[in-house]
């Protein structure tokens, strides 16, 4: 009686746990049966045609600006500051006095050695006249006219020195912020000022040795910073070294920019390009049309197909492409995307491959246009 119980309870057990498990295993398959079989979503997104455009290489390149001519200025003697005849930021003109250390000493020290001269100056004109009466000898009269030598340069000297005290501009420029004050001591090569010529510009980069036959004196050089972005400074190859490096490969170009209106700054890192003399023909499409990866870059290029109700359907299929050169918010695709096919700039990131998509009227991206 006691096995018959434990039957039955094990039966219905089975029965009951059976139950269970297959109710499971009905509700995920119709789970997997309705996504299945449910209709994709359609994702939004905006896109453009690739466009075969004329497209002209570049050697690109990174730089440095520096002023054609700049220097901070500083004394070669030393002294208390007795004046100061410039401000912080004040444009100067060549030959302009900036500064003047105290020079009262030198003074006294050339009006005595003014007279020591002047003492020996006369000194050489009466032994000159003995001599004719052969009252001293020739040997006594080189040495008061060398005597008159060494005064005479002691003289130039202290005068030299003198000159020296007061500090004036080498070339036209701007001036920096002043760094010394009145009554200040000054020991020779301490920094006054900093002087800036920003009348033109020159950055100073290096290109490959295998762009040589590309880069020439007087070439037209392009360059953009990020002090200016979206703005692009035209210049002109001003000098190329004549040693190739032999550690690197590669060789040092100096390029000259004008700068009227002195919005480059010597400091500045530059993006330089050199164009090339060809020009090609290349399928190009904008940066955020493509999806940049470690295992190679894609975009999603739209497919228009006729669906079951007649209606034109759209979708997405991802390409893996080859880039070239990228320049104005262009990229060249050398592989992978033909001409007038049309690729998403925008939404991206929810895209897999196959998703059905609508494009949108406008590129909310994009700023809208001022009336």
């Amino acid at each position: 009686m006691r096995i018959k119980r434990i039957i039955i309870v094990l039966v219905v057990s089975g029965v009951v746990f059976g139950g269970v498990l297959g109710f499971v295993q009905f509700r995920q398959n119709m789970i997997k049966s309705f996504f299945a079989n449910a209709p994709k979503p359609v994702l939004t997104v905006t896109a453009t045609p690739a466009v075969l455009r004329d497209w002209r290489a570049v050697v690109p390149a990174v730089g440095t600006l520096q002023a054609v001519n700049g220097v901070d200025i500083s004394s070669s003697v030393s002294g208390l500051v007795r004046t100061i005849g410039f401000q912080s930021g004040q444009d100067v003109r060549r030959g302009q006095q900036l500064l003047t250390l105290d020079s009262d000493v030198e003074l006294g020290d050339l009006r005595s050695a003014e007279a020591e001269m002047a003492l020996a100056r006369v000194t050489y004109n009466r032994n000159v006249a003995l001599l004719r009466s052969d009252t001293v000898s020739q040997a006594a009269l080189d040495k008061v006219e060398a005597e008159l030598k060494v005064k005479a340069a002691r003289v130039a000297g202290l005068r030299a020195t003198i000159a020296k005290k007061s500090i004036l501009a080498p070339f036209d420029g701007t001036l920096g912020v002043r760094k010394v004050d009145l009554g200040q001591y000054l020991e020779p090569g301490t920094t006054i000022v900093n002087l800036q010529d920003l009348s033109r510009m020159l950055c100073d980069f290096t290109v490959s040795q295998k762009e040589l036959g590309v880069v020439s004196v007087g070439q037209t050089v392009r360059m953009t910073t990020d002090s200016w972005p979206g703005e692009v400074f035209e210049g002109t190859v001003a000098a190329l070294e004549p040693l190739i490096d032999a550690k690197t490969g590669m060789i040092g170009v100096q390029a000259s920019f004008p700068n009227a209106q002195r919005r480059l700054r010597p400091g500045m890192f530059a993006k330089i390009e050199i164009a090339r003399a060809e020009i090609d023909r290349a399928v190009t499409v904008p940066n955020s049309a493509v999806s940049y990866n470690l295992h190679g870059d894609a975009v999603f290029v739209v497919k228009e197909t006729a669906g079951a109700d007649g209606k034109t359907v759209r979708s997405v299929e991802r390409r893996v492409v080859l880039l070239g050169d990228r320049r104005d918010g262009l990229v060249m695709v050398r592989q992978g995307v033909e001409a007038n096919e049309l690729v998403v700039t925008s939404g991206q990131v929810k895209l897999e491959n196959g998703s059905l998509v609508d494009i949108a009227a406008t590129d909310p991206l994009k700023p809208a246009a001022t009336p």
